[in-house]
């Protein structure tokens, strides 16, 4: 393998099974053609989402408007299942947010959580169609959200002491960015990483050629994280919505 070709052949993390869904769990045995589709949702998907749980009716709200693609939802929904237990506080920042459904989903499952905090430098066109589907959905979610449109770097002196941070493909080192905020505040902290910075990540050579440089940046992730004191997770979403899937999940030790 040559120096040029750090990301070939990347071995998968030891020790993970083949991730399931654990939020849409009907899709293991009956899904949509492609859970990870970027055609945005039609009302006809709603068929998708049956049954009368929270999660479910705001699946059908969010096809009703039209408000994002089925891969943004399904990513959303089964990386909140992974994180939710260990990540999270009164207030959950949700970093480079995009349409900011993971923030929605604290707010609407999580009652411990009083405020989500959304950061991207701009907010989405699909924002107004996000939110009446919440409103339609669960009322009581939209007071706990609030925006701040900023770059990571100027909104991080204003975000609330003791929150839980977040960031779904966060990309490049934007996640490395979100890992030293969460590391300076001990603040627990879930990623969901894409687009890894190969060439311009401090991930040993030795290892980016050995692993594949996606699962080598994420070892020294987790070498960076315990090296300051946390407790960290490896888990995945399916790779049928991503095959950037796997999440880390980062929690302060006592």
């Amino acid at each position: 393998m040559s120096d040029h070709d750090l990301s070939a052949a990347p071995v998968p993390a030891p020790g993970l099974p083949e991730p399931r869904f654990l939020m849409l769990r009907r899709f293991d045995c009956e899904a949509p053609v492609a859970p990870g589709s970027r055609s945005r949702l039609r009302p006809g998907d709603a068929r998708w989402f049956r049954g009368d749980g929270l999660a479910e009716r705001l699946a059908r709200e969010l096809c009703a408007q039209r408000a994002l693609p089925l891969k943004e939802l399904v990513e959303a929904y089964e990386f909140f299942a992974r994180v939710r237990r260990r990540v999270r506080a009164a207030t959950v920042c949700d970093l480079c947010c995009g349409h900011g459904l993971v923030g929605v989903l604290y707010a609407l499952f999580e009652r411990k959580v009083d405020e989500v905090v959304l950061v991207d430098r701009r907010r989405p066109e699909s924002w107004p169609r996000i939110l009446e589907a919440d409103r339609r959905a669960a009322p009581w979610v939209e007071p706990k959200l609030r925006w701040e449109v900023a770059t990571l770097e100027r909104a991080a002196p204003s975000l609330p002491e003791g929150a839980a941070l977040i960031a779904v493909h966060a990309c490049g080192l934007r996640t490395e960015r979100v890992i030293k905020l969460a590391i300076e505040r001990r603040a627990p902290v879930g990623l969901l990483p894409c687009c890894r910075p190969h060439r311009r990540h401090p991930a040993p050579l030795s290892l980016q050629r050995a692993l594949g440089a996606d699962l080598a940046i994420d070892v020294d992730r987790t070498y960076t994280l315990e090296r300051a004191g946390y407790r960290v997770r490896w888990d995945a979403i399916p790779a049928s919505i991503t095959p950037m899937n796997r999440v880390l999940i980062g929690v302060p030790g006592d």
